[in-house]
């Protein structure tokens, strides 16, 4: 991503200079001018480490089950660089360089390329699941990559351990698109000297890597910068940036790692204008003007399918993960209100989605009505299996009786009432795709032995059957319930809980979600009703509600809302039913027709006081910001469009 390399003064391998400098700093104390700092800063973190430098290197693997836990946490990772690895790995064999991705921790992931002529040495240290770290064999290219955040080499004696003298790699770190490093892909070889060009390969191959993640994650626009390498901007659809690669960072100057920013914090215009523009007009009209007048021109705009009509001089691709169907997005379904649309529900889905197309059964949590089937559904939508069937079973809305006939099927005569000619299964049904077991928790303990034979041979017995039948099906389940302490209880089985749990997806309560506001107009669309009749101070005091019964009985209470109010009227708190909005714990606060009565005090309704404190704010932050918008919308602590929003659904706040 452009980063500068770690080298010695002369970049050309010296190895009797070298080895004078190493006697300086090791027998004398000294610290050579003539070797790069960063060299001497890791033979220091080594030193304090406790590492000798005539120790052997280990090269030890992690536990197996550690193993097994890490690949699956770096899954994202590891499908993202497969492909650059590999053709990392074709470009540098025949010179005798050994290709490896390790993670942030300097733990290999993977490796690529051939190793049956390198030396005993080096197919010791290339084995998935080795630490590499600087803690564990001391001075490598890898750890200087993660220590400095730069592209390093190490070659030969530069190496803190004596045993790893005949190794020479080189390595460049690999960040995420938050600008975190997230791993290294290294080369190295049991031959002495650094080939030509190789470095240049191992950078281009970090920045493909990097390239890949931040195309995979969820966005409404990806946005590829000219003039820094690697400059790579992702917008929602609101404008707020979700990621910025380093080179995006370093081109327009913003911090390292972390911060939220607007498109109009960053750019001159507002995000939807220069959005439309730029899809009509191609790529010359996308540049972007950072406040102070420098353009940045744009590279390429990547557009999320179904949000902007791009014009044919864009270079446009639906935003996707690896194997997902052809223009299907793995977030398709945040289009509905029961999936939060925020940056880290978008990051924790496209894990799922990950794990799940790599096999992995999904168990889905959340309270009641917060959407866990229809993230379930939006897991299968978004994979390969998105053709194939989806069938959901709710092991809590069936009698214990007739779970094991929807589930396994049954023959004909099995049971009193069984159907004629017998019953295939939701499982047998689904050969191929997927399966939802909703409210899993509820599953009886008799069949869950059942579940768990399907799950291990891939075999279903149908009730009264004696011959199984072969399927392919991936699991999902969902549940409400704790399941850890239903297996404390023995009323669930552990074997089975972890053979549920490859991978988890929990889905937030509407009070725990930043996108309410979107939330209430997707459902106001859904229901066929003008979002405009709910206005801001309405909307400030439905976000307040705990709703516990989350985005379904905002719907229940939208539809009874509406039915009860004139057509056109615009409603107030009074039109919704806050008793069984508001559950127990607020009934000293919310009286039924009534709305609001704060500390259960007699007087002013909720709606008055938070429209006048919210009027009171924005007038107060843009009477002290000189009317600077970006500014007020920092000190309140928001975007700048959704101060503008504000003041464009009331203009007289500005006013106030």
């Amino acid at each position: 991503m452009g980063h500068p390399d770690h080298t010695t003064t002369d970049s050309r391998y010296w190895p009797e200079r070298i080895w004078q400098a190493r006697q300086r700093y090791f027998d004398e104390g000294e610290h050579p001018a003539d070797l790069d700092q960063t060299l001497i800063r890791s033979w220091e973190r080594c030193q304090r480490a406790g590492l000798e430098p005539q120790e052997r290197a280990a090269f030890d693997p992690v536990e197996r089950s550690h193993l097994s836990l890490l690949l699956e946490r770096e899954q994202g990772l590891m499908q993202a660089a497969k492909a650059e690895l590999d053709a990392l790995a074709a470009a540098v064999s025949s010179a005798g360089y050994a290709v490896l991705l390790t993670d942030a921790r300097g733990q290999v992931l993977a490796v690529a390329g051939d190793l049956k002529q390198r030396s005993d040495h080096m197919r010791k240290a290339f084995r998935p699941g080795i630490d590499a770290s600087e803690a564990a064999i001391g001075t490598s290219a890898m750890a200087m990559a993660i220590a400095e955040g730069r592209a390093a080499k190490v070659l030969g004696a530069e190496h803190y351990l004596s045993d790893n003298q005949l190794l020479h790699c080189c390595a460049a770190p690999v960040f995420d698109p938050q600008g975190k490093l997230v791993g290294t892909v290294d080369v190295t070889r049991d031959v002495p000297h650094v080939m030509p060009g190789v470095m240049g390969l191992v950078r281009n191959c970090a920045a493909r890597i990097e390239a890949r993640l931040f195309h995979a994650m969820p966005a409404f626009l990806h946005v590829n910068l000219v003039g820094e390498e690697g400059a790579m901007l992702a917008f929602d659809r609101d404008g707020q940036v979700l990621a910025a690669s380093v080179g995006a960072r370093r081109l327009i100057d913003l911090p390292a790692i972390g911060g939220r920013f607007a498109f109009e914090d960053l750019f001159e215009g507002r995000f939807d204008a220069w959005a439309s523009r730029a899809t009509q007009a191609g790529v010359e009209a996308a540049a972007l003007a950072l406040h102070g007048g420098i353009r940045l021109p744009v590279q390429s705009l990547d557009v999320a399918t179904g949000r902007l009509m791009a014009a044919s001089s864009l270079h446009v691709r639906p935003v996707s993960v690896q194997h997902v169907a052809p223009g299907k997005s793995p977030m398709s379904a945040t289009a509905s209100p029961s999936l939060p649309d925020d940056a880290v529900y978008r990051r924790d889905f496209l894990i799922a989605s990950r794990a799940f197309e790599a096999g992995l059964p999904i168990m889905v949590t959340g309270a009641t009505g917060v959407g866990k089937e229809v993230a379930a559904r939006a897991l299968h939508d978004g994979s390969s299996r998105s053709g194939a069937p989806f069938q959901a079973i709710n092991c809590g809305a069936i009698s214990p009786e007739l779970i094991a006939s929807e589930l396994f099927g049954h023959v004909e005569g099995a049971y009193t009432g069984a159907a004629k000619g017998g019953s295939a299964g939701k499982i047998v049904a689904a050969n191929g795709g997927t399966v939802l077991l909703d409210e899993i928790g509820d599953m009886p303990l008799s069949l869950q032995v059942a579940l768990l034979r399907v799950l291990d041979s891939g075999e279903v017995l149908p009730v009264g059957a004696s011959r199984s039948t072969q399927v392919e099906v991936r699991f999902l389940c969902a549940t409400h319930r704790d399941l850890r302490q239903l297996v404390a209880e023995g009323a669930f089985r552990e074997d089975l809980y972890f053979r549920l749990s490859g991978c988890q997806l929990r889905v937030p309560c509407l009070k725990d979600r930043s996108d309410f506001d979107a939330v209430l107009e997707q459902l106001c669309a859904r229901l066929k009703h003008d979002a405009r009749r709910i206005g801001l101070p309405l909307r400030a005091q439905l976000r307040q509600l705990p709703w516990p019964g989350n985005v379904r009985q905002l719907q229940h209470a939208l539809q009874l809302a509406f039915a009860l109010t004139p057509d056109e009227a615009r409603l107030s708190i009074d039109d919704f039913r806050t008793d069984g909005i508001a559950g127990p714990a607020a009934s000293d606060q919310v009286r039924p027709g009534q709305g609001f009565v704060h500390g259960g005090a007699e007087g002013k309704s909720a709606s008055a006081s938070l429209e006048m404190t919210e009027r009171r704010a924005i007038g107060e932050a843009l009477a002290c910001c000189n009317g600077n918008v970006t500014a007020a919308a920092r000190v309140l602590g928001i975007s700048r469009a959704t101060l503008y929003r504000k003041l464009k659904a009331d203009p007289t706040i500005a006013a106030s």
